[in-house]
């Protein structure tokens, strides 16, 4: 998926600096620790479902320390009773990309992208 990335970022002519990740460092805080990032300088993309018939997704991106109101804000914006994470498949059934390595860049589906206003 590095390559849909990148050629959206290349085509929205936005600055960016590729850094190659271990797989294991899918944990946010292992991954500032790892390669020198300040935890308040780091996001994460979460895909969350709604349930529904058919499921509604989302996009949210929250500062690397703040947690996700899944069960009042995002369930509320989605529209539905109920709503969750998205699964690990749905993650990559939407995106193109595995949780733990998510980005708003380059997914595979359209998703609606929500952005907690600290992380701007």
């Amino acid at each position: 998926m590095t390559d849909a990335v990148l050629d959206q970022l290349r085509d929205l002519g936005v600055d960016y600096e590729l850094v190659l990740c271990d797989p294991e460092l899918a944990d946010t805080a292992q991954f500032c620790e790892a390669y020198g990032f300040s935890m308040d300088d780091s996001a994460n993309a979460i895909v969350v479902a709604g349930k529904a018939d058919p499921p509604v997704f989302a996009m949210c991106l929250v500062l690397a320390d703040s947690r996700l109101d899944v069960n009042k804000v995002v369930r509320k914006k989605l529209g539905v009773r109920k709503c969750s994470f998205a699964t690990a498949d749905q993650t990559i059934e939407m995106t193109g990309m595995q949780i733990g390595g998510v980005t708003p860049f380059g997914t595979t589906s359209p998703l609606p992208l929500w952005i907690d206003a600290r992380v701007m």
